[in-house]
């Protein structure tokens, strides 16, 4: 129940029942207060604390836990952003609804079918592997009511890199084909590669309420990290996955373009064109690598593109809430990629260390994260790597 009239919104935690009590206490300890948290949030925040959940579980290798959640998530955007007339009306519901339910923005959306897209992989599961990182294209094209084309070149990447396994080199082609207009000097996965490597780093993208009333929405980077890019001593072998994909950019934008306002809805678009050179070109790939997106033009994006007006779609014809400034907060904020051979096999990873720098490649003081490594049925080989925690 909502309480208080100024300020952001306060809700009541709900009473927990004792199925819920029991529940709680089958989980491991490090889920235990999260799982507390969504049961006494209820559906209002279910989405963003079942992809905070799963992304923990992730991050731990847990992935019962994380396979689980994902998919109640994406089962509950699926019923308001899928491509069909049903939800289509239940979009058109949602916004007079003023959005109560927590579903995420485009960038978010997008991530929970890039996690569980990930966990097909592991799987061995690789034509739904490949669903699952198109379905996360599709979110990313999704700009309220109006469609932008998709710019998410983690999706097409792995998407592509799926169609490999899957054995579909038409299907492959079609997904590399579209990287090459935005990436046109990154480097494609071999068809013989057995060894995925994924690394995250950096902070989750916040959000911030600003402007007269606190009817907008800001988007500000993660905070408190300064690793932009890495290099992974692997027994010897060196190994240095590329930037592909900025998850700040990816807030602060649709389609590739900047917004500058996102107002009942609708996007409007800043006026200045804009580069992400800074946040990819500077680590090792092509300067001009997002200049597709950019119309070829310069200008700073930085921590400059941020502010996004947001205003909050209306509880009713007569009352505006304030903006709503709930967010995925363990999301990170680069993902980089390499696909490599290894015919000798991965071996393990315990000994693994990655080191890593900021933009201009100055070392930067942090101790080595987390690395996963999962051998699918098949004998393909994924390497997940984390520079922070994620739970």
């Amino acid at each position: 129940m909502a309480c208080g009239s100024t300020g952001p919104t306060q809700y009541q935690a709900l009473q927990l029942t004792d199925q819920e009590t029991a529940s709680i206490s089958s989980k491991p300890l490090y889920l235990q207060p999260m799982y507390r948290k969504l049961f006494e949030e209820g559906l209002r925040n279910e989405v963003l604390n079942r992809m905070e959940i799963g992304t923990a579980a992730f991050y731990r290798g847990d992935l019962d836990e994380a396979r689980q959640s994902f998919d109640v998530a994406l089962s509950r955007i699926e019923t308001v952003y899928a491509d069909n007339d049903n939800a289509t009306k239940a979009r058109s519901l949602w916004y007079e609804e003023g959005r109560k339910d927590f579903k995420g923005e485009p960038y978010e959306r997008a991530m929970a079918y890039y996690y569980r897209g990930l966990i097909y992989l592991i799987d061995g599961e690789y034509d739904n592997a490949r669903a699952s990182f198109v379905g996360g294209l599709m979110q990313d094209a999704f700009a309220e009511e109006e469609q932008n084309r998709s710019d998410l070149a983690i999706m097409l990447y792995l998407a592509g890199y799926s169609a490999q396994k899957m054995g579909s080199n038409v299907l492959a082609e079609e997904a590399f084909d579209e990287l090459r207009a935005l990436r046109p000097e990154f480097p494609f996965p071999d068809p013989d590669s057995n060894v995925l490597v994924i690394a995250e780093t950096g902070k989750a993208p916040r959000k911030l309420a600003d402007g007269m009333g606190h009817y907008q929405l800001v988007f500000r980077p993660g905070k408190q990290f300064k690793e932009k890019q890495l290099v992974i001593n692997a027994e010897g072998q060196a190994l240095q996955p590329l930037p592909l994909e900025s998850v700040y950019f990816q807030a602060t934008s649709r389609g590739g373009r900047p917004v500058d306002a996102i107002v009942e809805g609708k996007a409007s678009f800043a006026n200045n064109s804009a580069e992400v050179g800074k946040t990819l070109g500077q680590l090792g790939v092509a300067a001009n690598v997002y200049a597709p997106l950019a119309g070829g033009s310069t200008g700073q994006v930085g921590n400059t593109l941020a502010l996004i007006g947001v205003a909050s779609m209306a509880l009713s014809q007569n009352v505006k809430p304030r903006a709503d400034t709930r967010y995925w907060s363990n999301l990170p904020d680069m993902l980089h990629v390499d696909a490599l051979q290894m015919p000798r096999g991965v071996g393990s990873v315990e000994n693994w260390q990655a080191k890593y720098f900021d933009f201009d490649g100055n070392p930067v003081e942090l101790a080595s994260g987390v690395f996963h490594h999962y051998e699918d049925p098949n004998g393909n080989h994924i390497i997940w790597h984390s520079s922070q925690p994620r739970d």
